[in-house]
């Protein structure tokens, strides 16, 4: 079965229901260990992709990224990664825009407590309140500066900020 989108089609979603890195139970006698959190990064950018893989694998997290939504997609129906605690989604991409893609997210019960947080230069009334309705959680303009970023996404994950010495803003020479 698939489902056509404005660009074409796509198969439907099929994840197995693979845990987050967050949902390690403990059992008895076991001490907690630090969690290591995933987030998955789908912007057409390739400067704006690498550099949130270096702020956050910096800082512990693992990271995937892609350049669009259908090869995102792609790789989690295939259970190549597991789902994400938190995916930063650019409105503007190719092929499928990033509403269709956090549709596609959210219409999934795998996907029903990962923290979707849309990313655009277009910082518009009608971009927040349509990413609302798709279900996100939060919404990050670009340009966006490190230490803002790494407080969006922590906040959300609900962690203490880790830190290292990254200033800056993405893009700039500090970054």
């Amino acid at each position: 079965m698939t489902t056509t989108f404005s660009q074409g089609t796509t198969p439907d979603l099929d994840f197995a229901a693979s845990p987050s890195p967050t949902a390690s139970p403990l059992s008895k006698g076991d001490s907690p260990t630090p969690q290591r959190h995933s987030i998955m990064v789908i912007d057409d950018s390739p400067s704006v992709r690498k550099i949130i893989e270096a702020i956050f694998t910096r800082r512990g997290f693992h990271v995937s990224s892609f350049p669009d939504g259908i090869s995102a997609l792609k790789t989690l129906t295939r259970n190549e990664i597991p789902v994400p605690s938190l995916v930063l989604l650019d409105l503007g991409l190719p092929r499928m825009d990033g509403y269709e893609v956090a549709g596609l997210l959210r219409g999934h019960a795998a996907f029903q407590r990962t923290i979707l947080l849309m990313m655009t230069a277009h910082d518009g009334m009608w971009n927040r309140l349509r990413s609302k309705m798709v279900g996100a959680h939060g919404f990050i303009s670009k340009p966006f500066r490190v230490p803002e970023i790494v407080q969006i996404v922590c906040a959300h994950l609900k962690i203490p900020i880790p830190t290292t010495n990254d200033p800056g803003m993405y893009g700039s020479s500090t970054a």
